[in-house]
């Protein structure tokens, strides 16, 4: 059984327990004080009662309505994307319907935009005139006109919301409020026409966020139509037209391209406008974007010879580079002065060019500066130019290591070095003839050399590789004994070669004796001996020992220090099947060295005609067909480190094009060289300027401090055609390490020059966060201060761009009358009501829902009652008066 009360503190009700010991003291008085039974049992029911109100009131006792009038709220949307057939059909709407209502029927008006502001509360009154109190009209909430409306109706009665909408949804949730529960309230829609049926919007205008000066920049201007048209956008570089397109546009999206020059340097702002002569809301007619305009990029080459940088500078300068090109040991002690560079590109340099020095240079102008290095193959450069183990490896997104050197047959090599006296200067003389009077003094001398030579060589094998040193004068003399390098090291060998000197006389015969005899034990599958002499020497059975080494498998190659060597090495270089070296200049030693070590191993030359094939898609590829890619004749092995990403490789899957970050920098690994010796068809590709334009500029600086991330977020509509801007800046080292406990500002420039600084708080390790508030739509530069807090030193510092645009309520979607027409048929859905004609304003005062029960709240009246029986009780124990006197004193008589 249902009953009409309800109790909201149950738990109060055990105080009920009370009355018992009140009623069982009062049956004992009345048991022994037989005259006053009456007096004691009526003052016993009495104290009952006071109790029982009191503790009825404490529990919350409800008296429930199960009846009440139909209250209906209606929810009008005045937002700017309803159509003004749209408003004034829903105010004819709701005034037909309040006009009609039952005299039982209650009516409340909520209009709402930006915001929701009650018109008309609840009332009988059938006449409804809009007060003029407008919410912005700026967006549409319709998750706040709901929650107002909602809070209007009463506990009892029937209660329904009516929404008139166009469903434009662009601030809240109205779904999350509606399936929230609305406590008994019934939601109906009413659609209303949306934006008019000719309006045309400029949605968005994309440029770069930077561009060098003197470049040609693309602007796309996105176009928005609810219908086919015609239309004129003009693009506009602050308030100087720069371009202009007159368009047939079809209903939907159309893009407008644009290509404008990037003239002076700074903050730029794109305004795009669009004009139509049917066009329904000037504010949607025009959008912004910004463009910071830099210097022109520069790229410093290090060019092993003229011919290794000509097609890259030609290149270069083809998409408005400053190009400046110079030695390799052009490179500056102190990393900031190469800092005026964008990037520097290493064009078949070795590293013996550069140097340790100028290598560490270069490791810190791209690790912690934050600029680009380009290491461009050819035969001194990568493996074959000195870098395994080296700082400039650690740059490069491949190591000089060669996998495939593994495969290839293990090599015991053996370096005999003529120490005579004539080694100490520049020998001259012919075949088997020595004059002293010729050696002149010129430098280092050429033992020297070679020993430089055999340091640069050796570092190109691999440890399991065998190495040895025999030094003759008249007698062999071992510096370093057959050995695998990797148990003997590279600094053991130098220090081991380092006491050597040229002295004494010569006799070439017993020093290549015993590098044949050492190499007779060693189980490699290659021996080979390089001899490197003047060529001066006593008389000796060469034939004998040329028969050794052919029985042993032995080879050997000579090379000729000084314009004095004669035909005796080139004799036993051609019948000890190894290669013959001429070195003039004894000063190009070391090179040969180094190319008789290549041609050994076999692993850092690839020299083959190929087609590379696309590893990956990206920036430097850009607009270049993978398909259609002109063959290389060659290029320097190496292997992709496990970070790296792989663009361009060889059919054997050799790292050919390869990029990375490396630091605050980027570094690119192009294998093969850029000039005719291997790369000739790509350098008279049609797209040879184009990739090297974008692989160079991959590898520059976007501007500002390395380590410095700027990002901004628009929060969303304020209601005053303001927006708050979410601010997020994350600051670290060149090491990875957080900048912290730093005086940090936004400074905001508006398009009308007013400026305003934001302080920005530090929220964790390298992280500061902080809002902008009410700014208004256009454009605006903002710059980024990261500055010690007591020397106020400036640490960091950035420059970008942000664009408010117009309120999304004059944005049109093509979706967008699809999207609020599910918008609203959820909403009616969710709230169990349905979707009303507007000719039918009547429907909205069916009473086809139940009435919701309304609660009576009874503890006034109680404790008034309670309070109203406490004299009562007071006076009947205080009072002894007979039946017949209470009688009389009630009827005013005395006795």
């Amino acid at each position: 059984m249902n009953l009409p009360f309800s109790i909201s503190e149950p738990r109060a009700l055990i105080l009920l327990l009370a009355i018992v010991p009140v009623a069982f003291a009062g049956m004992l008085g009345a048991r022994a004080r037989r005259r006053d039974r009456p007096r004691i049992i009526a003052g016993t029911i009495i104290r009952s009662l006071i109790l029982l109100f009191v503790i009825l009131a404490l529990a919350g006792l409800q008296l429930i309505a199960t009846s009440g009038p139909l209250n209906v709220v209606f929810l009008v949307d005045r937002s700017a994307s309803v159509s003004r057939a749209g408003r004034e059909a829903s105010l004819q709407y709701v005034r037909k319907a309040i006009a009609g209502m039952g005299a039982d029927d209650r009516a409340g008006v909520v209009l709402f935009g930006d915001g929701a502001v009650v018109d008309r509360a609840l009332g009988a009154d059938t006449g409804w005139t809009p007060s003029g109190s407008l919410p912005p009209e700026v967006a549409t909430n319709i998750a706040q006109a709901i929650q107002v409306g909602a809070a209007l109706f009463p506990e009892s009665g029937s209660k329904r919301l009516v929404l008139l909408s166009d469903g434009a949804q662009t601030v809240g949730d109205a779904r999350e409020i509606a399936a929230g529960g609305l406590a008994g309230i019934q939601l109906s829609v009413v659609p209303l026409g949306a934006q008019s049926e000719h309006e045309v919007a400029v949605d968005r205008v994309v440029s770069p966020n930077s561009v060098p000066a003197g470049r040609q920049m693309p602007v796309r201007v996105l176009i928005k139509s609810t219908s086919d048209r015609a239309v004129t956008v003009t693009l506009y570089d602050g308030e100087q037209p720069v371009g202009s397109r007159d368009l047939q546009i079809t209903a939907g999206d159309t893009v407008a391209n644009f290509s404008i020059k990037a003239q002076a340097q700074g903050f730029h702002v794109l305004r795009a406008h669009v004009a139509s002569v049917d066009d329904g809301f000037a504010q949607n007619n025009d959008a912004l974007s910004f463009t910071n305009v830099k210097k022109p990029p520069s790229v410093l080459i290090l060019a092993g010879a003229p011919e290794d940088a000509a097609a890259l500078k030609s290149a270069l300068e083809a998409g408005d580079v400053a190009v400046e090109i110079a030695e390799p040991d052009f490179v500056p002690s102190d990393p900031q002065k190469l800092a005026t560079y964008d990037a520097v590109v290493l064009a078949n340099v070795s590293a013996e060019q550069l140097g340790v020095e100028g290598q560490r240079v270069l490791q810190s102008y791209v690790r912690d500066l934050g600029h680009g290095l380009i290491m461009v193959g050819g035969a001194q450069s990568y493996g074959a130019g000195g870098y395994l183990r080296s700082p400039l490896e650690e740059v490069m997104p491949v190591t000089m290591d060669v996998r495939t050197s593994e495969e290839r047959a293990s090599l015991a090599m053996t370096f005999v070095v003529d120490k005579s006296g004539s080694m100490g200067r520049c020998h001259c003389g012919g075949s088997q003839k020595f004059d002293p009077s010729m050696r002149t003094e010129f430098g280092d001398s050429k033992i020297e050399i070679v020993k430089q030579a055999i340091s640069k060589a050796t570092s190109l094998m691999n440890s399991s590789d065998q190495v040895g040193v025999v030094a003759y004068d008249t007698q062999p003399h071992w510096v370093a004994a057959l050995q695998p390098i990797g148990q003997l090291g590279e600094s053991r060998l130098q220090e081991l070669m380092q006491p050597v000197a040229a002295e004494g006389d010569t006799n070439m015969a017993p020093g290549l004796g015993a590098a044949i005899d050492s190499l007779q034990a060693s189980s490699a599958q290659l021996k080979h001996i390089v001899l490197l002499s003047d060529g001066w020497t006593q008389q000796a059975d060469f034939s004998a020992l040329l028969n050794a080494m052919q029985a042993r498998n032995i080879t050997l190659s000579a090379v000729g220090v000084g314009a004095g060597s004669d035909d005796l090495l080139r004799e036993l270089a051609s019948k000890g099947g190894g290669q013959y070296y001429l070195a003039k200049d004894v000063k190009s030693v070391p090179d040969i060295l180094l190319r008789e070590t290549i041609r050994l191993t076999g692993a850092y030359y690839v020299e083959q005609p190929f087609s590379p094939v696309q590893a990956r898609a990206g920036p430097i590829l850009k607009g270049i067909d993978p398909d259609r890619l002109p063959q290389l004749l060659g290029y320097n092995a190496s292997t992709l480190k496990p970070d790296a990403e792989l663009v361009l490789k060889s059919p054997r899957g050799d790292p050919v094009l390869a990029q990375w970050q490396y630091g605050l920098g980027r570094a690119v690994a192009w294998t093969s060289d850029a000039k005719g010796q291997w790369a000739a068809d790509w350098v008279a590709w049609p797209q040879f300027n184009r990739f090297v334009g974008q692989m160079v500029g991959w590898t520059m600086p976007a501007g500002g401090t390395p380590g410095l991330e700027v990002s901004l977020s628009l929060m969303g509509s304020s209601g005053q055609e303001t927006q708050d801007v979410g601010v997020r800046i994350d600051s670290t080292t060149s090491t990875g390490a957080p900048r912290n406990f730093l005086q940090t500002s936004v400074v905001l420039t508006g398009t009308d020059g007013i400026t305003a600084t934001v302080p920005i708080l530090q929220r964790s390790p390298g992280a500061y966060d902080g809002v902008i508030k009410g700014l208004r739509q256009g454009a605006y530069s903002v710059g980024v201060e990261q500055r010690e807090p007591i020397s106020e030193r400036l640490v960091a510092l950035e420059t970008t761009g942000l664009v408010v645009p117009y309120p999304s309520e004059f944005r049109l979607m093509n979706d967008s009358a699809q999207k609020a027409g599910l918008l609203l048929g959820d909403l009616a859905q969710l709230g169990s009501g349905k979707s009303l004609d507007i000719s039918q304003p009547a429907l909205a005062f069916s009473h086809d829902i139940a009435a919701q029960p309304g609660r009576l709240a009874l503890w006034p009246w109680l404790l008034l009652s309670a309070i109203l029986l406490f004299p009562v009780d007071v006076a009947v124990r205080r009072l002894n008066l007979t039946p017949r006197e209470l009688w009389q004193l009630m009827r005013g008589k005395t006795g």
